[in-house]
């Protein structure tokens, strides 16, 4: 079974080019647009999908040309570029430093009636064998990532949302209640079921729009509004196909080697400023281990250059324990304030080792 047998297969990301207080997720190197190291971080992404999968429609859904030598890379492998205007970006105050995610809204616009199945990535994951058990396990629903890491017993932090959801589905005269939460890095979405995901998208963007215009909170991020969207449509639950792994010093709750080996995706979401930086040079390089590598082999190697797979440096495992002593002593809201200077201790390390 190839993947051609499923029928046209996309796989797409949506990227706005924004200032970086308005796009958070990541830093890039000091004097530098952060927007640089995402387009380093999708030559590796893309790249991997079309090391394995040499017939799938590669896509980027952007608001303006890039610029070179992004450009001219993402085009030896076939990556497709779409124009679509930010229609979707929200007035000021609408949301906390994750405008650009609402792009995703624009992306799923613009690439409606193409055809066959929709694969929405983010440039932070990476794929790491060929997708046709993945795309025969969805069949003819619409695949979601979710994480229970996420929803530990203790944490407070999803409380707002779950009164925000019940707020919403009253409110639009749906049946309220907790649904499981899926993540916004990765989407597997059949022809059949977009028009109705875009339906339910722009009726939640219009209820909280006029929320917004009422001094009242409604949804703000492109994983709020999908995972309302995904309550009217079959769901595939993929975590035995994409995980998170968590490369930080903390919560590092998926480290089994055999689990992370046999997944079809990796979703790196820290290693955008380390890892991928490093892998870009071997992406861009066709006669790279990137590109010759047995399958096998291309795990073993991106799993260590990302962290993702031992063996653990020693500076890597000594960060290690320490974080995890600070975390266990350490409330989450004060690991939240300690957060920022990991994350600039990281933008440091990556303009100095990767010029």
């Amino acid at each position: 079974m190839t993947v051609s047998a499923t029928g046209r297969v996309t796989v797409a990301m949506a990227f706005v080019r924004m200032a970086r207080a308005e796009s958070t997720q990541c830093r890039g190197r000091l004097g530098e647009e952060p927007a640089l190291a995402y387009f380093r971080c999708m030559a590796s992404a893309y790249g991997s999908v079309r090391r394995w999968n040499p017939e799938v429609e590669l896509v980027l859904v952007t608001t303006e040309p890039l610029p070179e030598p992004y450009a001219g890379q993402l085009a030896r492998i076939g990556v497709e570029i779409v124009l679509a205007p930010f229609s979707h970006r929200p007035p000021e105050g609408f949301g906390k430093g994750w405008v650009s995610s609402l792009y995703h809204l624009d992306a799923m616009e613009a690439l409606h009636g193409r055809g066959g199945t929709q694969v929405f990535i983010e440039p932070d994951i990476l794929c790491v064998r060929p997708l046709h058990d993945m795309l025969l396990a969805v069949g003819d629903r619409v695949g979601a990532q979710f994480e229970p890491e996420l929803m530990r017993p203790q944490a407070k932090e999803w409380d707002w949302y779950w009164d925000l959801c019940d707020e919403i589905h009253v409110e639009l005269g749906e049946r309220c209640g907790r649904h499981q939460p899926y993540s916004g890095s990765f989407y597997v979405i059949p022809e059949q079921h977009g028009g109705v995901l875009l339906e339910r998208l722009e009726r939640a963007w219009r209820w909280s729009l006029e929320r917004h215009r009422h001094g009242k909170l409604g949804l703000s991020t492109d994983e709020q509004f999908m995972n309302y969207a995904l309550r009217g449509v079959p769901v595939s639950e993929m975590s035995s196909h994409t995980r998170v792994i968590p490369t930080t010093p903390w919560r590092r709750y998926l480290t089994d080697r055999a689990t992370i080996l046999d997944l079809t995706w990796w979703n790196l979401t820290h290693e955008k400023d380390l890892g991928f930086q490093r892998m870009y040079g071997a992406a861009v390089d066709p006669g790279s281990w990137f590109w010759t590598a047995p399958e096998d082999e291309f795990r073993e190697r991106a799993g260590a250059m990302m962290s993702a797979l031992g063996p653990v440096t020693p500076q890597r495992a000594v960060l290690n324990a320490a974080c995890g002593f600070v975390e266990r002593l350490t409330s989450d809201r004060m690991r939240h304030r300690l957060k920022p200077l990991y994350a600039r201790s990281v933008q440091l390390y990556s303009s100095l080792r990767y010029p």
